[in-house]
């Protein structure tokens, strides 16, 4: 699942605020903002849409930052 294309109606909301609801975003954008302010139920339908190496790229790329510790902390051992 190299890039695809998600539209941002499959997600709560408040997690793509700033975004138009009819956008349609990189799998790399979905993901990191899911993983950053999603809940469960956005982990759920992000694991049905892209795969784990793809979540595990973003979550590489967010631990990186040496932000969010936590948040990576929980994300690696709940979809990881």
């Amino acid at each position: 699942m190299d890039n695809l294309k998600i539209s941002i109606s499959e997600f709560q909301k408040q997690i793509f605020w700033n975004y138009n609801p009819d956008s349609v975003l990189d799998e790399n954008i979905i993901i990191e903002n899911v993983i950053l302010y999603g809940e469960l139920s956005d982990y759920s339908k992000l694991k049905g849409l892209v795969s784990k190496d793809s979540i595990r790229k973003v979550v590489d790329k967010i631990e990186s930052t040496g932000r969010y510790r936590k948040r990576v902390n929980f994300v690696r051992k709940v979809l990881l």
